[in-house]
């Protein structure tokens, strides 16, 4: 099976744990023998999100009514996790994909649009860009300054300034959040746009220090034009429940990269050979290799608990924030132990676990920081202390 830990499989259905199978061969045959190459070039194929649409990976959490494989989130993070222990670059495209640029829509967009949405974004024909963060804008909502207005046919002309976007520059259409004025407190109203990516001025390709070969983008807007997706003013509740999501992918992505990196440790201690002998024996490694193992099955039986509560409908933003937390930090503490007992051999980039180290450190910024989700989780606890009611169902 793609997971060790059966515990996992008590919670999929037999439809579900095949379609692990099939990712896992996908993995092994389309990315895992390519994945050092797309580092180098710092680019991923546009093909390849071709062939993942064809194997429904682009559409595994939407329902089979739009195209989709209506799989469980669970099956959906598994999924990330097998892509990150290969490409981390991927996986981040792929569980954004899913959780924001899918769920986005398929939330809130109107049945016409969504008509003109799926299934392409489902099958592999477009790429889709998820566009919120702002030179002054990103867990800070309040600091978006794009602007959408509205035009007599019922579209919208979209201004605007948008950075750090994943899959910007390389996407066929893009969810825009954009300021459409203020409410009746006098706070600022956010709304969500469908665009087409042609229409955007291209800045660049932004250089990172991990996921090298995902595209992360800044571009300007321009006089777009933009379809709303759902209600005016719903954009920033809708963004929030796609975060949620978007946070357990990225908890995903964090196991995958920090078992991948102790997967090759593994290798490398059995190999290595000083003072005589594998390093394998050396007893100060060994603890470092049962640390890393420990911390990251903390990590997945945190991610299992949102996993379930969604399958069961309930409320999981705190747990999610709680497990994304944690998988991070996790992630990045497995894999600089993963580098340090490869040692200079690790730091190079003829391994993996280099790439690994640098790209497990983003999953601490991205969907929210780690400072931001200490002071969602924090809120939480204080809220659920303060009114018994809002302790969240388990």
């Amino acid at each position: 099976m793609l997971h060790p830990h059966s515990l996992y499989h008590d919670h999929l259905k037999p439809a579900e744990l095949a379609f692990l199978e099939q990712a896992r061969a996908f993995v092994a045959r389309e990315i895992a023998p390519h994945a050092a190459a797309w580092e180098e070039k710092e680019e991923l194929p546009r093909e390849l999100f071709t062939k993942a649409g064809r194997a429904g990976l682009m559409g595994m959490l939407a329902p089979k009514a739009v195209g989709g494989q209506e799989l469980s989130m669970l099956c959906f993070c598994l999924v990330i996790e097998e892509v990150a222990r290969h490409c981390g670059a991927f996986a981040m495209n792929l569980a954004a994909h899913n959780a924001l640029c899918v769920g986005h829509p398929l939330g809130f967009a109107g049945e016409e649009l969504k008509r003109k949405i799926f299934p392409s974004v489902l099958n592999g024909d477009w790429m889709v860009a998820w566009a919120l963060t702002e030179p002054n804008a990103g867990s800070d909502t309040g600091g978006v300054e794009t602007t959408a207005t509205p035009l007599p046919d019922g579209t919208w002309e979209l201004n605007g300034h948008k950075l750090y976007i994943t899959m910007g520059l390389h996407s066929d259409r893009m969810v825009v959040m954009a300021v459409t004025g203020k409410d009746e407190k006098g706070k600022k109203e956010f709304s969500a746009f469908w665009i087409e990516t042609k229409d955007i001025t291209p800045v660049r390709k932004v250089k990172t220090s991990g996921v090298r070969a995902s595209n992360t983008s800044e571009f300007y807007l321009k006089k777009v034009r933009g379809e709303l997706i759902g209600e005016r003013g719903r954009g920033q509740q809708a963004a929030l429940a796609c975060l949620d999501g978007g946070r357990l992918g990225i908890a995903a992505m964090a196991i995958g990269l920090g078992r991948g990196a102790v997967d090759i440790a593994k290798q490398r201690m059995l190999t290595r050979r000083q003072f005589g002998k594998a390093i394998a024996e050396f007893q100060a490694l060994q603890f470092k290799l049962a640390d890393c193992e420990v911390e990251l099955r903390a990590a997945e039986a945190l991610l299992l608990q949102p996993c379930v509560m969604h399958a069961r409908g309930q409320r999981f933003s705190l747990e999610a924030s709680v497990a994304k937390l944690y998988a991070s930090e996790a992630a990045s503490r497995a894999a600089n132990s993963a580098l340090q007992i490869c040692g200079g051999w690790g730091y190079t980039r003829d391994t993996g676990v280099e790439r690994m180290w640098r790209d497990a450190r983003l999953c601490e910024i991205g969907e929210g920081s780690s400072e931001v989700q200490r002071l969602i989780i924090s809120r939480a606890l204080l809220k659920a202390a303060a009114e018994p009611s809002a302790v969240p169902a388990r």
